[in-house]
């Protein structure tokens, strides 16, 4: 039998004798425990073998243990998603044609307002406007328009919006239309006052006179509701004196017995002024009137 050197038990070599090696244990381990305090560690079945060179075992792995990080956070996760479930699940649910049921949203309840009470609208027509808005105020309605049309309160009222016996909240509007004043009556004036008139006629828009004159133009450049005349505030026999060139204005129903070349009376209202350019290719400016009544003289 040889020796693991080659050499026969009790053969001298260069350091003596050599012998079987007998089987050498690992010696325990020193490890650095909790606190800092060391901690002796066997022998590990996982180390390798030790061979007749004394290799020492391989220390043990020092493995973290991940497993209670999982585990939080698995935690987690089922915990959100359980309250998610529980929000969801709280509003009412619908079932669909195949039987399914989903989760809705719950409906928005409206918020309750205080009903208005509706009365029937009184007939207030005839009466004046002061009566009237006294009529509809006792019957609970606050919220009267009297459109006057220049007229006084006290006048008649001629129509109301809405009628008598509709049904409408106290605070809907209510109309009156009362009845306008009668208008002024034309006036005659003098040849000096009809020339400030021309001079002005911006200045005396509204004014209502009775004017002589003579048809100079009336064709189809100015239609049918309107002509161009000489006109003054007193009849002259001889047409070259009406001197002041004149627009009047009317509707066709009013001038269908007027032709060009007549001489007439006519009961206007002044309208203001009015520009138009010349065969010679100037601008003129001239008054213009509105019929209210005409009638033929010559």
């Amino acid at each position: 039998m040889t020796t693991p050197h080659g050499r026969r038990p009790g053969e001298l070599g260069p350091q003596g004798p050599s012998y079987p090696l007998p089987a050498v244990h690992p010696p325990d381990q020193w490890f650095p425990g909790p606190q800092g305090h060391p901690v002796r560690q066997g022998p590990q079945p996982h180390s390798r073998p030790l061979s007749t060179g004394r290799e020492m075992p391989l220390p043990p792995r020092n493995r973290r243990r991940r497993w209670p990080w999982v585990v939080a956070a698995g935690a987690v996760v089922v915990l959100f998603a359980a309250l998610v479930g529980i929000g969801l699940g709280s509003g009412p649910t619908t079932t669909s044609a195949t039987g399914s049921r989903a989760a809705t949203t719950p409906a928005r309840t409206p918020a309750a307002n205080p009903a208005t009470p509706q009365l029937a609208v009184p007939d207030v027509q005839g009466m004046t406007g002061e009566d009237a808005v006294a009529t509809l105020g006792a019957a609970g309605f606050s919220n009267v328009i009297v459109e006057q049309n220049g007229a006084p309160v006290s006048a008649p009222v001629i129509s109301q919006n809405p009628l008598a016996g509709h049904l409408q909240d106290t605070d809907d509007p209510i109309r009156l239309l009362a009845e306008p004043p009668p208008p002024v009556p034309h006036r005659e004036i003098a040849a000096r006052d009809w020339q400030l008139i021309a001079k002005s006629p911006d200045g005396h828009i509204g004014e209502r006179i009775v004017v002589h004159g003579h048809v100079t133009q009336f064709d189809t450049a100015t239609g049918l509701d309107a002509f161009r005349a000489g006109v003054d505030a007193v009849r002259h026999s001889r047409t070259y004196e009406y001197d002041t060139n004149t627009i009047l204005r009317g509707t066709a129903a009013q001038l269908a017995n007027v032709v060009n070349g007549d001489m007439f009376r006519a009961h206007v209202t002044v309208r203001g002024s009015y520009s138009y350019e010349t065969t010679m290719g100037g601008t003129l400016t001239v008054p213009v009137l509105g019929i209210d009544a005409i009638e033929v003289t010559g």
